[in-house]
């Protein structure tokens, strides 16, 4: 991603604050534009590097999302959204309320405006692939049943990120936009090293990721 122009979503979180770090420390670093609600969070050593550009908007904007995207000449848009663990949500389960997921569609058709042509998005085992994904470990049981019982909201957030994601793209819409995407799955993270390995594909039996990622391995794996 050396040469790209990157509109990054989810910026002031971990896995952002490690993608920008890995980002910068490439030889040719892409340029990147922060898109956030608050860019007081961001770290003051970035807000006025030559690689980076900030615009303060929100997920729902639709014109905002567009304008930013032709005015930086975006060529990639990764997002690191996550949503919220709620204490409220372990007892009132408000598993219809998703706003992240719910902003994707804005985000999706301010690319298709724009041409812009590639996608990367978080999301968590939360979502299944159906003819794709097998429940076939004990490892993989527990990543699906306990962001369900101790953080429902949250799992359905992620869930329906990757859902309306794929459903976007699906046969049964318009492909007219030659919109490429890819939903990035991940177990619990942590602060370790880039230089961890990074597993990726299918639940099954020839999984061999584990129960924890770090970011700064997970912002390696997404620069490519």
């Amino acid at each position: 991603m050396e040469s790209e122009k990157i509109l990054l979503l989810g910026a002031t979180g971990g896995s952002g604050i490690a993608f920008i770090e890995e980002s910068l420390a490439l030889p040719h670093p892409p340029h990147l534009t922060l898109y956030l609600r608050n860019p007081s969070k961001l770290p003051p050593k970035f807000h006025s590097h030559v690689n980076i550009s900030i615009v303060t908007g929100t997920l729902s904007d639709f014109d905002a999302l567009a304008s930013t995207m032709k005015t930086h000449a975006i060529t990639t848009v990764v997002s690191f959204l996550g949503a919220y663990v709620s204490l409220t949500a372990v007892f009132t389960r408000p598993t219809h309320i998703t706003p992240i997921a719910d902003s994707f569609t804005a985000i999706m058709r301010a690319m298709a405006a724009n041409s812009v042509p590639r996608l990367l998005v978080l999301s968590t085992p939360a979502y299944w692939v159906d003819g794709r994904d097998v429940d076939s470990s004990w490892k993989l049981s527990l990543f699906g049943l306990f962001p369900k019982i101790f953080a429902p909201q949250g799992s359905a957030e992620m869930k329906r990120i990757a859902e309306n994601v794929v459903n976007f793209h699906s046969p049964s819409s318009s492909n007219e936009n030659g919109l490429e995407w890819t939903v990035f799955r991940i177990p619990a993270l942590t602060d370790g090293s880039g230089d961890l390995p990074v597993w990726a594909g299918y639940a099954g039996p020839e999984y061999k990721g584990g129960l924890y990622l770090s970011r700064a391995s997970l912002a390696r794996w997404v620069l490519g």
